[in-house]
């Protein structure tokens, strides 16, 4: 009898040693893929924020009047003429965000559009923007509205806020069922072109 105890003792033992184990396989896997979501969400937030910051940077260069650099400013979407890679000519570059993706998981993704002259917009480096928002103001600092062609030439430094956000939710190592999506958020404030600022507010 105490045999029989000993063997039901152990199996339950067992068992129990078993389901810890996968508990802990799991927890790791669930820890590796947040990770991986993680660093995925900061590439792509990376990729995006330095064409960015690029393009930005060279509004209204080389054009004789710097108050016409920019030909539309909304809070999420902007257009803006510069020679942007030194060729000699006037370059137009838009930059919008597009319609939510239904096919994914997060209800939130939209793609952020670059559109370099006539050519067809193509979706920017990276994928997961959820919010792309722009804010403007003039030389006082003080934010200009509203926005319309009428104050455009006002525009002295740009606020850019930008969220990236994974398309699949990932797993709390501490807590599985609070799993959410990964996410990293960038705002650049006062971005400032030097070639805007020389027309003197």
């Amino acid at each position: 009898m105490s045999v029989m105890l000993d063997l039901i003792g152990s199996v339950l033992i067992a068992g129990f040693v078993i389901l810890m184990g996968l508990r802990l396989n799991e927890t790791i896997s669930g820890s590796a893929d947040a990770s991986m979501a993680g660093l995925n969400v900061q590439q792509s937030m990376a990729a995006i924020v330095q064409d960015l910051e690029s393009d930005f940077r060279k509004i209204g260069y080389t054009l004789p009047d710097p108050r016409l650099s920019i030909a539309l400013a909304d809070t999420g979407h902007i257009k803006f003429y510069s020679d942007l890679y030194r060729t000699g000519t006037i370059d137009s570059v838009e930059w919008f965000t597009g319609p939510v993706l239904t096919t994914l998981p997060n209800p939130n993704i939209r793609v952020l559009f670059r559109k370099f002259n006539g050519d067809d917009a193509l979706g920017a480096a990276g994928l997961g923007v959820t919010q792309f928002y722009l804010r403007y103001f003039n030389a006082k600092g003080d934010t200009i509205y509203p926005l319309d062609a009428l104050h455009y030439s006002q525009i002295w430094t740009i606020e850019i806020s930008l969220r990236v956000e994974s398309p699949y939710k990932i797993q709390d190592a501490v807590n599985p069922d609070n799993s959410q999506f990964a996410a990293a958020y960038w705002r650049q404030t006062r971005l400032s072109s030097r070639n805007i600022k020389r027309h003197g507010g």
